[in-house]
């Protein structure tokens, strides 16, 4: 069965890059050392342009490289792409709406102010980051059902 909508299988390679290089800044400039952005030479004044490692510019760059990554992990086809496979993306893909918007519920009651806002960016995520667990473990499940059938 051929699906328009998935890309070639080598840019899930690039999304895991990606998504790796993008965490990786995010957590190092934004985390661990959030006062390195006023300390580099190239950081302007307030009154100049800002720099690629201003806290507020390094959050946009690592988000959308950590969506762009994540993006292409999730559209990418399989080596092998049948209806059984399509099935479990369906599949996959359901389920992660529903977990993420039980997240968004729970959250809506429990969290306020400032902190909703700040958990719904990091929500955007959720969907794509639980579909990514669930395919995989779905495909692994098919893989160690189908060495088993084989034995």
């Amino acid at each position: 069965m051929k699906n328009h909508l998935l890309l070639p299988g080598k840019y899930k390679v690039y999304g895991w890059v990606i998504f790796l290089v993008f965490v990786l800044l995010h957590v190092f400039a934004n985390v661990l050392y959030p006062e390195l952005g006023s300390k580099l030479p190239l950081s302007f004044q307030k009154d100049g342009p800002e720099s690629f490692f201003d806290p507020d510019s390094n959050m946009t760059f690592s988000g959308a490289g950590i969506l762009l990554g994540l993006v292409l992990i999730c559209f990418a086809s399989e080596k092998q792409e049948d209806e059984y496979i399509s099935y479990l993306r369906l599949r996959s893909w359901q389920l992660s709406v529903l977990i993420s918007y039980g997240i968004l519920f729970a959250a809506n009651l429990l969290v306020y102010g400032g902190a909703f806002f700040s958990f719904m960016i990091y929500n955007l995520l959720t969907v794509l980051i639980v579909f990514i667990i669930t395919f995989n473990l779905s495909l692994y499940k098919l893989k160690r059902e189908r060495l088993a059938d084989e034995k």
